[in-house]
C-alpha cells in the first residue's frame, strides 16, 4: 500500500554521501571520432541525461572518442561553436542535440545501444574498428 506523508518521498541514504556534479567536456584533439553534446547550460537535465548517455559507452571505445560540450549559453567560444554547426545543419538545433564529426546524429538523447551501433559504424567505415567486432 502507497504512503502518502512526507516519509514516503525519502530516501533510505543517510545523507552524507557526495555525487560529483556532471562536468563540461573539452575534447583533446586526438581521436577520430568526436562527440559533441550541445546543451543549454551545465547542469541542466537534459544535459546529465545526454552526458550520462555518452559516459555508458565510452569505455567500449577507449581513445577512439572524443567528447566534447557545447553550451549555448557558455562563453564566446561555445556560442560561437553552436552557431557554426546550426550553419552547417542549416538550422537551429535543439537542446540536445548530439553530433558525431560535426554531423547531426541525434536532435534527443539516443538509447545507449543506438549511440553505440552509430558510433561503431563510424569506426568500422574509418578503419579504426574491424566488421565483424
Amino acid at each position: 500500500m502507497a504512503r502518502n506523508d512526507e516519509s514516503s518521498c525519502k530516501t533510505r541514504n543517510s545523507g552524507n554521501i557526495e555525487y560529483d556534479p556532471v562536468q563540461a567536456r573539452v575534447a583533446s584533439g586526438k581521436a577520430p571520432v568526436l562527440v559533441e553534446i550541445i546543451c543549454e547550460r551545465i547542469h541542466c537535465v537534459l544535459y546529465d541525461y545526454a552526458i550520462n548517455t555518452v559516459d555508458m559507452i565510452v569505455d567500449v571505445f577507449g581513445d577512439l572518442i572524443d567528447i566534447q560540450t557545447v553550451i549555448r549559453q557558455g562563453d564566446r567560444k561555445n556560442a560561437q561553436r553552436f552557431l557554426d554547426l546550426c550553419a552547417r545543419a542549416g538550422r537551429m538545433l535543439p537542446v540536445p542535440t548530439i553530433l558525431i564529426n560535426g554531423e547531426v546524429a541525434f536532435t534527443s538523447v539516443p538509447h545507449p545501444n543506438e549511440l553505440e551501433d552509430t558510433i561503431r559504424s563510424i569506426l568500422v567505415r574509418k578503419g579504426f574498428l574491424p566488421e565483424n567486432k
